[in-house]
């Protein structure tokens, strides 16, 4: 780790990546007739499929309703129900601007700076990075579309920091949905617990993402599915 002033430079490798710190009926005409009997039981088992694909699309809306993006579209599918294909389509969201997404009002200082960049040659690319405390509760949340950086200020302490990218974006809930990429940074830095990091008051830090290799101190990452998305 070096320091110069208040900036400290590290670089770290987050999946696969180089990851730098620096500083998702019909009715019949004969009811005897033995055809009535067969058009009954197709009428009756098309209303019931129906009547099932209506359910489903019910459930779709409402999951739509909550946020759940990536589930209410997989609900709408399989639903085959009235404009199914239009709701499904509608469940990817637009890709957020560079930005916070969230911050916890009783996390904020201006003792330490983080800065957070991607670098992405593909503008249709998102990256969704998550920060927690050592207890595990939410501090912030952060996207960057494509290539860019954002500036957050934490107060000092120990950190997790998790990340998701992906092209079709479902909301903060569902992300990426099953198809994004999924990781926790792992730091090394606190014994018995691999995936801290200790953030200093008084220092700025920012993690680069396809950083310059060789630059800094390496940091590994651990890939997860969706289940494991925070």
């Amino acid at each position: 780790m070096k320091k110069s002033g208040l900036g400290v430079v590290l670089a770290c490798f987050a999946f696969a990546l180089v990851v730098g710190l620096v500083g998702c009926g019909g009715s019949g005409t004969s009811a005897s007739s033995p055809s009535s009997s067969g058009d009954a039981s197709n009428s009756s088992a098309s209303s019931s499929s129906e009547g099932s694909g209506e359910a489903e699309y019910n459930r779709a809306v409402d999951l739509f309703n909550e946020g759940k993006y990536y589930s209410a579209k997989a609900a709408f599918e399989k639903s085959g129900y009235g404009d199914w294909e239009k709701r499904a389509a509608a469940c990817v969201q637009p890709l957020p601007e560079s930005g916070e997404l969230y911050h916890d009002a009783n996390m904020t200082s201006d003792k330490m700076k983080l800065i957070f960049t991607v670098n992405d040659e593909s503008a249709d690319k998102g990256m969704y990075i998550s920060v927690f405390t050592k207890d595990n509760k939410l501090v912030e949340t952060v996207f960057v579309k494509g290539s860019g950086s954002v500036e957050t200020w934490l107060p000092g302490g120990e950190y997790y920091i998790k990340d998701s990218a992906g092209t079709e974006w479902y909301g903060e809930d569902e992300q990426f949905g099953p198809d994004g990429h999924y990781e926790t940074m792992v730091f090394n830095e606190v014994e018995n617990d691999r995936y801290l990091t200790v953030l200093e008051e008084g220092i700025q830090y920012a993690i680069t993402i396809n950083g310059t290799t060789g630059v800094g101190q390496g940091v590994d990452s651990e890939a997860g599915g969706w289940e494991d998305r925070a």
